[in-house]
Formats: structure tokens, sequence, C-alpha cells
């Protein structure tokens, strides 16, 4: 007996799933060392040995998922670039920044292929949870032909605004969604569904009381708010702000009406207080980019005016610097002593006739 269980133990240490350099490394890390939270939920998966299969089977306890403080400061410098990002594109194209916080939590790619049939989309490059765009302009899209075309897709196409915003099959539409970050104040909490009829639902049955309740785990998504942009390229459209301004509220709406994500009709993706704060957060960070790169090429100026004298003899040097001088108190006084002094020094008789124009 025990030289099998000794044979079966080694058995169930062999069973990776992962390769073996791969799971070498993985196992070696902990929970606090791991910062792409893809490996927490999509690899680095509790197993357990069934005994009556012979088989490992995914731990149906979620295990608890902190975030590591590397997560958060990537996610901070993706934020950053980000927001750097759109007031840079801001020269040629129209932004709205939008805030929104959570009613609850959320959950966005339940349904996606998953070992444990249950998913959370996450960033493949941040390793932070996300809203895709498509996910964003998809619901905004939905809530229009509901509140606007009585339930129906065509109704798009016969609407100037709406085809416009969200494009058609034969032409795209002008306004860009982006994804949406789930960073602030994140939290990964687990809970379970359970189902009550499995084969009704597998449709291998009728919906009986003597079915066995399936309980499912999943990960759900905790932030304290989000941050939401939309733009469009001045070159797209003539009414460029104004359709931005439209697109800006129907979003609004369809986020607080429709909700985002899996399991909207149980409360999950829901928001309240959506609003938009592009001229309370936007617009002075485009201010000061344009004082900052104003100051820059004023420096830049500087420089190469300094450098253009730095190659003049001290004649021309005197006569440039005396061209140069403007009406203010200042430079007035400049002219009537340290330079109307070189002058005389120096006899240069251009230097003196253009002293004499100032």
């Amino acid at each position: 007996m025990n030289k099998r269980h000794t044979a079966k133990q080694q058995v169930r240490e062999e069973k990776y799933f992962l390769p073996k350099d791969t799971h070498a490394i993985f196992r070696a890390a902990n929970d606090q060392q791991l910062t792409h939270l893809a490996y927490c939920l999509h690899y680095g998966l509790s197993h357990e040995f069934d005994e009556k299969k012979g088989c490992y089977k995914v731990a149906k306890r979620l295990p608890v998922v902190s975030i590591h403080p590397d997560v958060q400061q990537v996610a901070k410098q993706a934020l950053l670039h980000r927001e750097r990002s759109f007031v840079s594109f801001a020269h040629i194209a129209s932004v709205r920044k939008l805030k929104a916080t959570p009613v609850g939590k959320m959950v966005h790619g339940l349904g996606a292929g998953h070992v444990r049939e249950t998913s959370l989309t996450i960033h493949p490059m941040y390793g932070i949870p996300y809203i895709p765009a498509s996910s964003l302009k998809g619901v905004v899209r939905q809530w229009w032909i509901e509140a606007y075309g009585e339930g129906k897709e065509a109704a798009i196409e016969q609407s100037n605004e709406a085809t416009a915003i969200f494009g058609t099959q034969q032409r795209r539409g002008c306004v860009q969604f982006y994804d949406v970050y789930l960073v602030n104040g994140l939290q990964l909490v687990p809970e379970v569904m359970t189902v009550h009829m499995k084969k009704y639902y597998e449709t291998k049955g009728m919906p009986t009381d003597d079915q066995s309740p399936t309980p499912v785990s999943f990960f759900t998504v905790k932030v304290t708010d989000v941050d939401i942009y939309l733009s469009c390229l001045h070159r797209e459209h003539q009414q460029a702000e104004k359709l931005l301004k439209k697109a800006t509220e129907w979003t609004m709406r369809a986020l607080e009406e429709l909700g985002i994500g899996s399991k909207t009709s149980s409360g999950y993706g829901y928001f309240r207080n959506v609003r938009d704060v592009t001229e309370q957060e936007f617009l002075p960070l485009m201010k000061q980019a344009k004082e900052q790169i104003e100051s820059e090429m004023q420096k830049q100026q500087q420089q190469k005016e300094e450098q253009y004298l730095a190659s003049l003899s001290p004649e021309e040097r005197l006569v440039k610097e005396i061209e140069r001088l403007t009406t203010n108190e200042q430079d007035q006084q400049k002219s009537k002593s340290e330079l109307y002094k070189q002058v005389i020094e120096t006899k240069n008789k251009e230097a003196a006739r253009a002293l004499d124009d100032v």
C-alpha cells in the first residue's frame, strides 16, 4: 500500500497546467511576487486530485488574490501615459473625459473561454482588469437602439447622427471609444453563483426539483471610480465637436441605465454619477501642456539667438544687441548706460547710428 501510495503521489507531482520550465519559475514565486494578474487568474490555478476519476481538477474554491504594489504602480504609470497621450492628441481632435462611480462590483468576460468556465478580462500588457473599447461602444449603441430605434437595428441607418457616430457596414463611425482601465482602488472579490437547474439550462431535461445545485465560482472587480475617454478627429466630420458631445451624453445614460459587462441582470456593472469632467480636469492639462510647449520654444529660440550672437565679431554683436532693444524701461536704461559706454569706448559708428534710432 505504501509503495502504491508513493507511486501515485509521484504521478500527482508530475502533473502540470504549464510547461515544466514555466511551472518551475511560477512555483518558485508566491502570490505576493506575481505582478501580472493574468498569471494569478489564468495560470496560477490551484488544483486538486479527484480520487474517484483519478485525475486532477481545478479547485472549486477561488484563491484570495492580493493586488501587488507593482501592479498599482504599473497601472498608475499607464494612466499617466494615457492622459498625456490624449492631451497631445487633442491638438488634432476633440476629446472628452468622463468620470463614473460603479454602483457595486463588475465582471467583464465571464463567458470567455477558460479552464474554470468563468473568466475575467485582463489587459495583456498591463496585467490589470479592463473593459474593452468594443464593449463600451456596443453598450452605447445598444442603448441608442432601445431608446431611439424602438429596439430595431435598422434604425441606426435612418439616423444621420447615429450613423455618423457608430458607423455602419458601409462606413466607419467618426467617434472613437477607448478601453476603460479598472485600477482606482482595485480589488478582486471572489463570488459564487449557483445553478439550480443545470440539465434544464443545458437543454437536457425539464426544470425539476430533484436536480442538485451546482455552485460556480468567479471573480468580480471592485473599484472606486473609472475614467472614460471619447474622441473625434476634426478631419473625420465637419461637426466633430457636436457629434462627440452627443456621444458623450449617450454614454453617460447607457452606463447608468444598461450597465456593462456580464450579469447586469443581477445588478453587476452599473454606474452612478457619470459626469463630464473635460472642463474641470482635462482642459487645464491642455493649457498647462500648451504653456510648457511655448516655454520650450522660447528657450530654443533664445539658445539659437545666443549661438548666433556668439558667432559674430564684438562690433557686430554690439550692433545686434542694440537693434534688439525694446521700448520698455529696462532696455531704455540699458541703452543709456551700459551700451552707450561700449559705443563710446569702441568708437563703433554703426552701433552709434543704431543707438541713435532707439
